[in-house]
Formats: C-alpha cells, structure tokens, sequence
C-alpha cells in the first residue's frame, strides 16, 4: 500500500478537489490540516511555496489541487475522471484551467471579505482543535487576518469584482450542462467536480468533506446571497449524485 498524506485547510474548496477525488478514487490515506497562517512554515518545507494541497505520494510531493488529481488519474485510473476522448478532455481542462485561475480565488476572496472575523475563523479554521488551540489562534487572529488581506488583495474593489465573477459561474453551471447534468461528455469529469468544489463556499452541501463553516450573522447573510439563484441546484445535485464519502 502507498504511503500517502494530504497537507491541507479542513475548510479550503481548493483542497475538496483534491479530497473529492481521493475518496472518489477510494485511495487509503491520512490528512494533516493545517491552520492559516502557522501553515506557511509547513508548506514552505514541504513544496517552497505557501499554498495547500499538497499530496506526499511514496515520498513525492504533488502540490496543487489540479496536478493531485492528474497523479492520482495516473495512479489510480479507475473511476476515470479525465475524457478519454481528446476534445472533451482538452475542453474539460480549459474549464478547470480557467476556475483553478480564475473562479475559485475570486470566490475566496469574495466570501473572506464578506464573512471573515474572529468567530468565523476559529469556528471554521480551528474545527476538532482544542480549546487551547482555539484560544491561541483567537488571540493570533488579528495579525493573522492583516497578513491575509494583504496577500490576497482583499478590499471593497477587489471583493465587488469578485462577487462578479462569483455569479457568472453559477451562470455557467446553471447554463452549461447538457441534459445528464454534466458540463463534458455523458458522465462526471474532473470539470464537473472542479466546478461543484470551488463553488461549494456560496452553496451549503452535507457531503462536503470539510467542517461545516461557523454560523456567524455575516456567513449566514454570504449564503442567503446567492440561495436563490438557479446555479447552487447544480452544485447540491453534483453533490448529491457523486460526493460519496
């Protein structure tokens, strides 16, 4: 059996891509979850970057949610999520090159400007930690949540264009897929799975691997937001149909 771990944040819709495809994959594995911020020394480490997944395979390290899932398709073929056929598969990856650039970070940045604050953080961020655990990141949060607003570029401007770009992508996914629901081809591809993923954070789903975020006043409004457009029922049903836990 192949030694294998996933660096990851419990609460990320970039890591749900990499943790949907190894349950769907049914690839035995132990995950270590990291808390913003303190994970930078970690992930510097571990790949010389800053951002989670990262998946240790026998030894390798696979950074980044898209190439985790190329190393698992090739380690473990079955089920297929990448077209066999070359047009659908080069149209499947344009759609996951354009959300993994695209969509997913401004969706990020939306919901952090919109939700983000001391509550939300340990509740999410810090979900099966200890007590002392919370209480330490309680206290580091405010130099924590400066460091991410500059990182990121989280402002009123960059957060109005992102919330934008947010619902043109549950346009698309209300728009795209053909009468089997799916965006590429007759059945569930890497397409479909980054699509539901990174818009997972606007769309309250129970089969999602990760913690379920804090009930704060400002996330509970974020959800009610974009509750009635017709894009999130793509998301539940994707859900609903392939997020077999």
């Amino acid at each position: 059996m192949a030694d294998i771990e996933l660096y990851q944040f419990a609460g990320s819709h970039f890591n749900e891509k990499a943790r949907w495809a190894l349950e769907l994959k049914q690839v035995p594995h132990r995950r270590r979850s990291l808390l913003p911020g303190p994970h930078m020394l970690t992930m510097k480490r571990l790949t010389g970057g800053t951002e989670t997944p990262a998946l240790v395979y026998d030894g390798s390290v696979i950074p980044g949610s898209t190439a985790i899932l190329e190393h698992l398709e090739q380690r473990h073929p079955i089920p297929v999520l990448f077209p066999l056929d070359p047009s659908e598969r080069e149209r499947a990856m344009a759609i996951v090159r354009r959300w993994d650039s695209a969509i997913g970070p401004a969706v990020r940045l939306a919901k952090f400007f919109d939700v983000m604050e001391v509550e939300y953080a340990v509740g999410t961020f810090c979900h099966g930690r200890s007590a002392v655990a919370r209480a330490m990141y309680r206290a580091a949060f405010p130099m924590i949540s400066r460091v991410m607003l500059r990182r990121m570029g989280i402002d009123a401007a960059n957060a109005e264009a992102a919330r934008r770009v947010t619902r043109e992508a549950l346009d698309f996914v209300a728009r795209e897929p053909n009468a089997n629901g799916y965006l590429v081809g007759d059945r569930f591809t890497v397409a479909d799975l980054t699509c539901a993923a990174l818009l997972m954070p606007c769309v309250p789903v129970a089969e999602w691997g990760g913690p379920i975020d804090a009930t704060t006043e400002r996330n509970l409004a974020w959800i009610a937001r974009w509750a009635e457009h017709p894009g999130t029922e793509w998301v539940r049903e994707t859900y609903r149909r392939h997020r077999k836990r």
